[in-house]
């Protein structure tokens, strides 16, 4: 069995309202199970994100966190993308209300 690792280390948007790949799942393998994702604010207002998982080759329309908001200061688990599955050749996608306020981290395991 995979154990978890890093996938994706203070991954943040550069671009306002556009969802941006942080992370690609293997081509190889089943898949790439999500354990543990955290959404950190480190600027002095409330920020929103969303979340996509898609499949090889697909954009990135309908979130899987369709919209969460981050108190200024504070960290989001991210509650609905947590032990969720990224298909093999799949990403995961983020969008923030404003570049660069979002840090995304995300754990889990390449199957």
């Amino acid at each position: 069995m995979a154990t978890s690792i890093l996938l994706v280390n203070k991954g943040v948007n550069t671009l306002v309202d556009t969802p941006e790949s942080i992370y690609t799942s293997p081509v190889n393998g089943n898949g790439t199970i999500i354990t543990a994702v955290t959404a950190a604010n480190n600027s002095t207002s409330n920020k929103s994100y969303k979340a996509y998982i898609v499949s090889a080759g697909e954009s990135a329309i309908n979130p899987q966190t369709p919209f969460r908001i981050v108190i200024w200061a504070d960290i989001d688990v991210g509650t609905g993308i947590d032990g969720q599955t990224i298909p093999p050749g799949g990403k995961l996608y983020v969008e923030a209300s404003a570049a660069d306020s979002i840090y995304f981290t995300v754990s889990g395991k390449e199957t």
